[in-house]
């Protein structure tokens, strides 16, 4: 855009780019001409390159605008992207603490369904004490293994992933 305003400023190079007029009265040109009769003939290309010229300026701002507005919607996908992430890492965590409670069960389990003597074969109520101490301290474990991810910070509140759905 410098060497537009460039050309802007020199009269002589304006009168010059009125071909029509070099071509129709050459002798204005031949002469040494007068600063009028140069700014006279170099008017009209003077409006037509400042015409362009505003036109370039208002496609150049259209341009950052639109820059801009990409720019915006990228960070805006970003952010919506980061919050889905989020919910499928927060889902697989809350999945996880979920097989460990069931591994931990299933721990207990194994080790009472093995081919072992013990006294609790002869108690009649064994397998119901032995199923709900069981359940229970799986429910603790995942409890508590969600109690500390909340108190971390690593995993929100139940009301926040209430409040945002």
């Amino acid at each position: 855009m410098t060497s537009i305003s460039r050309i802007l400023d020199d009269d002589e190079e304006l009168a010059l780019m009125n071909l029509t007029r070099v071509v129709l009265h050459p002798e204005r040109f031949l002469q040494s001409t007068s600063e009028e009769i140069l700014e006279m003939e170099g008017s009209e290309p003077s409006f037509i390159i400042e015409a362009h010229l505003s036109t370039a300026y208002t496609l150049q701002n259209v341009l950052r605008l639109i820059n801009g507005q990409i720019d915006s919607a990228s960070e805006l996908v970003d952010r919506k992207q980061d919050a889905a992430r989020n919910k499928i890492l927060l889902a697989n965590t809350i999945i996880s603490i979920f097989t460990l409670c069931v591994g931990s069960a299933s721990l207990i389990g194994s080790l009472f369904g093995m081919n072992l003597t013990n006294h609790l074969e002869t108690n009649g109520r064994a397998w119901t004490i032995v199923v709900v101490a069981t359940m229970a301290m799986s429910i603790v474990i995942g409890v508590l293994a969600i109690q500390t991810l909340i108190w971390s910070g690593s995993m929100p509140r139940i009301a926040v992933l209430f409040r945002q759905a």
